[in-house]
């Protein structure tokens, strides 16, 4: 249930009909008055720049026909930016009374209205501070991935921030992608145990400085060494399946599955380390 909940699986192939007709409806009637008027221009000419579109007029198109997933969440995305801005208003109607042109924010509630749609729909995707994540399973997101950058939002951990933030960008990047997933992985869990105080250059030294240390209590006996054993899987996930050292001609497609094992695994060990070498 923790995968599928009680509705059947998520989609992340394809943005099903129903779910782009649901995001126009949203879109269109935001967009056609008040403020949304010039909320709505912002979001066509980013979209035409973005994607190279020959005009503004193909947006609705590509809203509710488009058959790239990647280019309907990048243009959502777009969206919620544009969103996030303020834009002059002024009454449609000026009397004397009348309060003179302003500067309001478009629309900060879009992304939560979004997330809706998506949770409606079965689609695999949510929202945060205006970047799209891959997800798997709520569960997963809620108890994984969003502590994890909870967690490290703190002097010291930046790198491990900025390479988990890549890692699941990448998760959700498409095949090309996902072996750099890997790699961001890999670099957020070594970025979290420099940040932790351990030594080393790589996962395997710091593996070894981890297992010499009393982060564990000593009730878990055998923790360490098991952490120890994930930690160099994980550098083996990468060296075989990333792409640190060039990736020769014909390499297999790293499989989602195996993406989403590297990012959530990752994220769970980020919010471990970050717990345990604070208290």
């Amino acid at each position: 249930m923790a995968t599928e909940g009680t509705l059947g699986d998520f989609e992340h192939d394809i943005a099903p009909e129903p779910l782009r007709n649901a995001v126009w409806h949203v879109l269109s009637d935001r967009g056609g008055r008040g403020v949304g008027k010039s909320w709505m221009r912002e979001v066509q000419a980013q979209c035409v720049r973005h994607f190279g579109w020959p005009n503004e007029g193909v947006f609705s198109f590509h809203v509710r026909e488009g058959e790239s997933v990647e280019e309907f969440l990048d243009l959502l995305e777009i969206a919620v930016e544009a969103g996030q801005k303020r834009y002059r208003w002024s009454p449609p109607v000026r009397t004397s009374t009348s309060p003179r042109p302003t500067q309001i924010q478009g629309f900060p509630e879009l992304e939560d209205e979004l997330n809706l749609l998506f949770d409606r729909h079965r689609f695999g995707y949510r929202m945060k501070n205006g970047e799209v994540q891959r997800i798997g399973s709520p569960m997963l997101n809620e108890t994984v991935v969003v502590p994890a950058l909870l967690a490290v939002q703190r002097p010291g951990w930046e790198e491990v921030e900025r390479a988990y933030r890549e890692a699941v960008a990448h998760q959700r990047g498409g095949e090309d992608k996902r072996d750099d997933a890997l790699t961001s992985a890999n670099a957020a869990v070594e970025a979290a145990l420099k940040a932790a105080g351990f030594q080393g250059d790589r996962l395997s030294s710091l593996a070894k400085s981890l297992r010499n240390s009393e982060l564990v209590p000593s009730e878990l006996k055998g923790v360490p060494e098991a952490l120890d054993v994930l930690l160099k899987r994980q550098e083996a996930l990468r060296s075989n399946h990333g792409d640190a050292h060039g990736k020769a001609p014909g390499s297999p497609i790293v499989p989602q599955a195996l993406a989403d094992l590297a990012v959530h695994w990752a994220g769970a060990f980020i919010v471990y380390l970050a717990e345990m070498s604070t208290s």
